[in-house]
């Protein structure tokens, strides 16, 4: 009669001390796993080293885990091996074609190098913030980008290229409420013939932005048409859905024979005024939440002021005020076409166009008068009240003045604080 044969006895294990460390073992059985703890060193800030401990598990399982110690971006890519099954070579040999692997490797198929990405333990959902840019007059205009802000602010600035003033710049979380804080800063005005012109008016606040919900920037950069004839400083503004927010004001511009422009304010700010004895008065002051509804055209040299809640074009034509939301939908246009490559969110910012000074955001004093090199001097910048221009060529154009409606927590709004040509914005996550 056969007997059942027993089941054999197990291997030896061997390491090479030279190469490994031995931490622990055991004598009995144990699930098959390969647990690898990989240590790297890289240039830390300041020149230091930093040890990164990428620890992976579960290799021989259906579960692969792999964590790091380290808040970054690795790169990983596994080797597929098995002793009794072949490999497809062709696939193999010519990755390139079939973009399902990165070839041979030790008699195995390598597949696709793709990133790690590790954030903290203590914020375990992404903090994905959406960007897309798009224009007010242009459906052909758009670009887009995912921000994780776990791993690093995002940082936006305005552009002097084709005098793109209608540009909108639309930001969103797409999976969970984000708490951020926000620097805004608004374009300084022109310096001519070494008089200088006014800085940005700057400031810095904290709000929650809302999942799938359209916040938007609109950057001004000191070059006409956003600035003011004259080259007063660009406003920066900040919406929620059709509702202004927050605006800092942009600076006056100098000058030619003498006199600097005003500094734009900040938020709740009144913009500074010019020097010399034909200098322009800084914006009108709004108190947080007070900022009448109806936008101003600027007046010859005097400033206008900007709408608390986006008119638009094409919305207003449609039955929608000016602070009402307009629903889930892609961007539509000031002309009421829609932007299809744009995401469908909860929108409210209703596009406007020329007519209207694009919202009534280039409010800044036009210039009435001209410096020796033939160009309009003294400008008044732009923001929540645009600053008067200069009324004499010796003499530099008012700054306007910023605002905020209440509803953000403000840490600290000034006049001046951007000497940068271009209105920016910073957005970070709070932790």
């Amino acid at each position: 009669m056969a007997q059942n044969s027993a089941g054999g006895s197990g291997g030896s294990s061997r390491y090479r001390s030279d190469v490994a460390t031995l931490t622990e073992e055991s004598t009995t059985g144990v699930t098959p796993e390969v647990q690898i703890t990989y240590t790297s060193s890289t240039e830390g800030s300041g020149g230091s080293d930093v040890t990164v401990k990428t620890t992976i598990s579960g290799s021989q399982t259906k579960t692969l885990t792999v964590e790091s110690d380290s808040v970054g971006i690795q790169t990983v890519r596994c080797l597929i091996k098995h002793p009794t099954a072949a490999l497809y070579r062709p696939q193999a040999l010519a990755p390139e074609e079939s973009d399902r692997s990165d070839g041979v490797f030790n008699d195995g198929l390598v597949s696709n190098t793709r990133n790690f990405e590790t954030i903290s333990s203590v914020n375990s959902q992404l903090s994905n913030l959406t960007y897309e840019l798009v224009r007010d007059d242009d459906v052909n205009r758009f670009a887009t980008l995912t921000q994780n802000l776990f791993l690093g602010p995002l940082n936006l600035q305005a552009t002097t290229i084709n005098f793109d003033m209608t540009r909108a710049i639309t930001i969103f979380p797409k999976d969970e409420n984000l708490a951020v804080r926000i620097q805004m800063a608004a374009s300084a005005g022109q310096s001519f013939n070494g008089n200088k012109g006014g800085e940005g008016g700057q400031c810095t606040f904290t709000t929650t932005l809302l999942k799938n919900t359209e916040y938007t920037f609109k950057l001004g950069a000191t070059v006409e048409p956003t600035s003011s004839i004259g080259r007063g400083g660009a406003g920066a503004y900040f919406y929620e859905k059709g509702r202004l927010l927050v605006a800092c004001g942009g600076g006056g511009a100098s000058g030619w024979y003498g006199g600097s422009g005003g500094d734009g304010g900040g938020a709740g700010v009144a913009g500074a005024s010019g020097s010399g004895s034909n200098r322009g008065a800084g914006g009108i002051k709004y108190n947080d939440g007070n900022l009448p509804a109806a936008g101003v055209l600027p007046s010859g040299a005097t400033g206008g002021k900007i709408e608390s809640c986006t008119t638009g074009g094409y919305w207003n034509t449609q039955g929608f005020s000016p602070c009402s939301d307009i629903g889930q939908r892609k961007f539509v246009l000031a002309n009421g076409q829609t932007n299809n490559s744009t995401q469908t969110i909860l929108r409210g910012y209703k596009a406007a166009d020329v007519n209207s000074d694009y919202g009534f955001r280039h409010n800044g004093g036009n210039s009435q008068v001209i410096g020796a090199n033939g160009l309009f001097v003294g400008g008044g910048g732009a923001g929540a009240g645009g600053g008067n221009a200069a009324s004499g060529a010796d003499s530099g154009g008012g700054g306007a003045s910023g605002y905020s409606n209440g509803s953000v927590t403000m840490i600290s709004a000034q006049q001046g604080g951007n000497p940068n040509d271009k209105a920016l914005a910073q957005i970070t996550l709070i932790t």
